[in-house]
């Protein structure tokens, strides 16, 4: 949506396949974390690269005064879109209601993937795209995403005011931040150039190259964690580091540790997993899309598999997630568990046989 408010021709699924997003991951040893999704500095400044653009992230310092810092947010979103850009930036939700264990947004929609997270480790934030604001009507429009994870997108308008008080609910690292693409003097690579660097790109993802991923100071900041010092082991090496933290003894004893050293839960540990694998196959299928359209097919094949087998670790990572709902007993919920997770392990050797097939027979 940022991109595309520039060049019409950059459509989001482009962009998608283009950030190689798609044959991106990365996990956190000895966690049960896989790196979510977040600024995404390097992906972002990858397609300012190519497209010939420069992009730009502001975030004000956290003792700013509020009344400053919302006049400034102000002048930096009216100023990028008088130029005709559009802003990304990120706000509280804007209300939710829950029952029966099922949560819904005020806007409409389903939010499944709080289902099983307490409230504590539910992240008041959500990003979106900023798309007018109206003055003379204290109004802000925006583009909100949440029903992309449906396969749909939708313009809503709030007051000012209402804004606010959602922007503000936002942890302090996110609050008032700007995020915007614009013309640069670089001109855009040609297509056959995208291609060449895109295929380096992607075999850099896959072997978990660190020059093509977030760096550990973006995590830091994007936490507000000074004092992180590891990051996410990317590419084929973070899969293998996820299969094995899947097997069941040492499944258990990291959702153990998690309760005792940070209070949370069993059930809020499977729905991050559940949620990032759900993104991740929603990521593919938007690429494949685009390798569609452009009559791409065999590449085609290759994403649409890649999101098949995502697929596949979703309907396991949701089983796992009812699970733990149902019981937070950790004993108690590995019986069902065990067979969950050794489905998970063995679509997992299947994505690392894929990613691994690209790169001893990739396109050229």
């Amino acid at each position: 949506m940022v991109l595309g408010s520039i060049d019409e021709g950059i459509t989001y699924p482009k962009s998608i396949y283009y950030s190689a997003q798609l044959y991106s991951f990365g996990y956190f040893e000895n966690g049960l974390m896989i790196e979510p999704p977040a600024w995404d500095d390097e992906t972002n400044q990858w397609l300012a690269s190519i497209f010939g653009l420069k992009y730009n992230r502001v975030v004000p310092p956290r003792n700013i005064d509020p009344d400053n810092a919302w006049n400034h947010y102000l002048h930096r979103i009216e100023t990028a879109l008088r130029a005709g850009y559009a802003v990304q930036t990120c706000r509280g939700w804007m209300g939710t209601s829950e029952e029966d264990g099922q949560i819904t947004s005020k806007i409409g929609g389903r939010l499944f993937w709080w289902e099983g997270l307490s409230k504590k480790h539910r992240p008041d934030m959500h990003y979106f795209t900023i798309i007018g604001i109206d003055r003379s009507r204290d109004e802000i429009y925006f583009h909100d995403p949440v029903f992309g994870w449906y396969g749909w997108g939708k313009d809503v308008s709030a007051p000012l005011e209402t804004f606010r008080r959602a922007v503000q609910r936002a942890p302090w690292q996110h609050r008032y931040i700007t995020i915007t693409f614009k013309p640069f003097h670089s001109r855009a690579k040609s297509e056959s150039e995208m291609q060449r660097l895109l295929r380096e790109r992607i075999i850099k993802k896959i072997k978990g190259d660190p020059s093509v991923y977030n760096s550990m100071e973006m995590w830091q900041a994007f936490y507000g964690l000074k004092r992180l010092n590891k990051n996410f082991t990317h590419g084929i090496r973070g899969f293998e580091a996820f299969h094995r933290d899947l097997q069941p003894e040492r499944f258990k004893k990291i959702l153990a540790l998690k309760l005792q050293r940070r209070k949370m839960q069993p059930s809020s540990v499977v729905s991050w997993i559940d949620l990032i694998m759900y993104h991740k196959a929603w990521v593919a299928l938007i690429g494949a899309e685009y390798l569609e359209r452009t009559g791409q097919i065999e590449e085609w094949q290759r994403v649409f598999r890649l999101h098949m087998l995502y697929e596949e670790m979703c309907l396991s990572t949701a089983k796992l997630r009812s699970i733990f709902k149902a019981t937070n007993d950790v004993e108690n919920a590995m019986p069902k568990a065990r067979p969950v997770l050794m489905d998970m392990q063995n679509t997992i050797d299947e994505i690392i046989s894929h990613l691994r097939l690209y790169l001893t027979n990739r396109p050229t």
